[in-house]
């Protein structure tokens, strides 16, 4: 049964299944985490259910790290069960199944989206870019909350998942409270350091680039173009660079669908468990079209922007402002402008504040609890 089948018949079966079980079960006082783009927790669903945790509430976890992996006829009825019979549902991206479901009176679909602020288009709003794009997710329109980093980007969401604007807030996201946290900070930084020694009082270089392609399925990157190898032999012994690819690119290499072979001197820490912990002990981040750099603006280090490719990723993905609009740190178009950026680590104040007031006024270490308060406290009627 080729992948098409399978998700045709996956869809058809909750569909029938989740109006069916509505009729006779009751919703029941818990909440489900569910992904499809990570098989361990981390990020927002992470925070989120550690907070639920500690107030009591049942929790269930149901995470693959592809959604092209197989699962079993059981695993498909337990997940269906827990999305039809739970009181709160968190996801942080798309997640195939909500397209067939009916989301109950009382039930709580809550989004809390993998991405901070609002970069390149993603959802509804790709309808009208150069990747003429004709399907979306219809399982967007279905979401209950929405917390975004601020009231600037609300309409981006608005806009992406079809929904009202109500359904939108500004409470910031779950795992950027991490970088309000000293004691965290500093208990991470060590947990980073123990287990790759090597790295301690290393200058460490980041690069963490968004994917190229219409569909994450076809997820790659011009690898050729940031040259990896040569940025290491340049900086020399001073400098440690490690590589985080996006997961669907990630998976592509896994599945031999993207050739990549790990140059000399650069670490891949791709499936490290925790992109936060990443950016806490980076002194220089490379980057391009990734909502990493939200995130990364906590750290307060220097940040150097690739967008080799501006114009044609511009004109196809499409992005919510003008590129010069996210940017407060380098930008830099070959690798001989990579390394001359890292070797100036410079930082942009004027424009690090211009980005946040933008971007990220709604984080303020609370984000978490607010969320928690408005999704339990404040519930639909």
């Amino acid at each position: 049964m080729n992948r098409r089948i399978r998700k045709g018949f996956s869809l058809f079966l909750f569909y029938i299944y989740n109006r069916i079980i509505s009729q006779f079960v009751p919703i029941k006082d818990k909440a489900v985490f569910l992904s499809e783009a990570t098989a361990h927790l981390d990020g927002n669903l992470k925070k989120m259910s550690e907070f639920i945790a500690d107030k009591g509430i049942h929790i269930e976890f149901y995470m693959k790290s592809d959604r092209r992996k197989r699962m079993s006829l059981k695993e498909l009825c337990n997940i269906m069960y827990a999305m039809t019979t739970s009181k709160y549902i968190f996801l942080d991206d798309f997640y195939g199944l909500v397209s067939a479901m009916k989301v109950r009176k009382n039930q709580n679909l809550v989004q809390l989206w993998h991405g901070a602020g609002a970069f390149k288009k993603f959802g509804f709003s790709r309808l009208n870019t150069g990747d003429n794009v004709k399907k979306v997710h219809r399982g967007y329109k279905k979401y209950t909350h929405v917390s975004v980093t601020s009231e600037s980007v609300q309409w981006c969401y608005a806009e992406a998942f079809g929904i009202d604007a109500d359904n939108i807030k500004a409470y910031g996201v779950p795992r950027l409270d991490y970088f309000f946290n000293v004691e965290t900070i500093d208990k991470e930084k060590n947990k980073f350091f123990n287990q790759f020694p090597e790295m301690i009082g290393k200058k460490i270089v980041l690069v963490v680039p968004t994917y190229r392609g219409k569909k994450i399925e076809d997820a790659a990157y011009a690898f050729d173009k940031l040259n990896a190898e040569k940025i290491c032999s340049c900086l020399g012994d001073d400098y440690k660079v490690i590589v985080r690819w996006h997961p669907a690119l990630q998976n592509n290499i896994k599945l031999g669908k993207v050739k990549y072979n790990l140059p000399d001197g650069v670490t891949d820490l791709s499936d490290y468990d925790s992109i936060n912990r990443l950016l806490l002990v980076t002194d220089v981040l490379i980057t391009d079209y990734s909502s990493v750099i939200f995130d990364y603006f906590f750290v307060k280090k220097p940040i150097i922007y690739f967008p080799y490719d501006l114009d044609a990723y511009d004109a196809s993905r499409g992005l919510y402002y003008p590129f010069e609009d996210y940017v407060y740190g380098d930008i830099a178009y070959d690798t001989e402008g990579i390394i001359d950026s890292i070797r100036k680590s410079s930082l942009h104040e004027n424009r690090r504040n211009q980005f946040y007031n933008m971007f990220l006024n709604g984080c303020d270490g609370k984000s978490t609890e607010k969320i928690f308060n408005w999704v339990f406290e404040n519930e639909r009627l």
